[in-house]
């Protein structure tokens, strides 16, 4: 019996020169609290580290990320390998939501993964 024709292939499968969006970002934000205090919490405004932004690579390209000192680029790689959580937005990478994943399924991603600052 011929099973291969009966599977469906899965992103990893597919060419990675087919064009599919390896990685989509939308609308993701990190905000940071700030505290009135040393010891209060509580909070008087808020740093706005990463505000909107939204981009998508395809398989088999690459993505540079520029921009001026402090402007958000080291927290959009640390939000991309959930070091951090977002405030907002969302990121799917090879059609799994990284907000959902477990601390089991992001270590084996991370394995393939990486950013060069």
């Amino acid at each position: 019996m011929n099973t291969a024709a009966t599977t469906r292939p899965t992103p990893r499968d597919q060419n990675p020169d087919d064009g599919h969006d390896l990685l989509e970002v939308i609308d993701l934000k990190k905000h940071f609290p700030i505290r009135s205090g040393f010891f209060s919490s509580q909070e008087v405004g808020r740093v706005r580290a990463v505000d909107g932004i939204s981009f998508s690579i395809k398989a088999g390209k690459t993505l540079a990320l520029v921009g001026e000192s402090g402007c958000g680029k080291s927290t959009v790689g640390r939000l991309l390998v959930k070091l951090l959580d977002p405030t907002e937005g969302s990121i799917v990478l090879d059609g799994v939501d990284l907000a959902q994943a477990s601390g089991e399924q992001m270590q084996a991603m991370r394995r393939q993964m990486q950013m060069v600052f």
